[in-house]
């Protein structure tokens, strides 16, 4: 069964699923790349989840550089949410790239962006936050797609990890 068909058929199974708490449910794809979701909530047309991640355990000791390609990439291909996204802070040190929102959500009360990490060794987590006027906090809140685009996310993001013929040495 393709990668494609085994998200396609959790979803199905997953179809009634209304939770205060996530359900994380996890494949495998090619080159030892996985991907994790943390869903609240599937129906029939749509469904609802925390955060998304990607791992690659290939990339477990890649270069900053191939990191920083890897969220290039990403944002290229992700054009399709609800703002569109761009690399904001690369941290060598840290070995991240913060991508987020560009430019976020905002009206008079509140803003919201989708942010997403790019870190060694080698995974890339995605989520959406909501900040309140007036208060400092941030809080995480639940990302919402029909069925057809969250199948597309998955695949671009699990196409968009760089390949050993891609990568940078350290």
């Amino acid at each position: 069964m393709f990668f494609h068909d085994q998200v396609a058929q959790s979803l199905n199974a997953l179809h009634g699923l209304m939770a205060p708490d996530t359900k994380t449910v996890a494949w495998q794809a090619a080159d030892n790349v996985s991907v994790e979701v943390d869903f609240t909530a599937v129906e029939s047309v749509g469904c609802a989840f925390r955060e998304l991640r990607v791992i690659a355990g290939a990339l477990e000791a890649t270069s900053f550089a191939t990191l920083q390609g890897w969220a290039d990439e990403l944002c290229r291909r992700v054009t399709y949410l609800l703002e569109q996204i761009g690399p904001l802070e690369a941290d060598r040190e840290a070995q991240t790239v913060l991508v987020r929102s560009s430019p976020p959500a905002k009206d008079a009360a509140r803003t919201s962006f989708y942010e997403m990490l790019v870190h060694s060794p080698g995974v890339v987590s995605l989520r959406r936050y909501l900040c309140v006027a007036h208060d400092p906090a941030r809080q995480a809140i639940d990302m919402q797609a029909t069925h057809e685009v969250f199948l597309r996310l998955v695949r671009d993001l699990v196409e968009a990890v760089p390949h050993e013929q891609t990568l940078s040495p350290l």
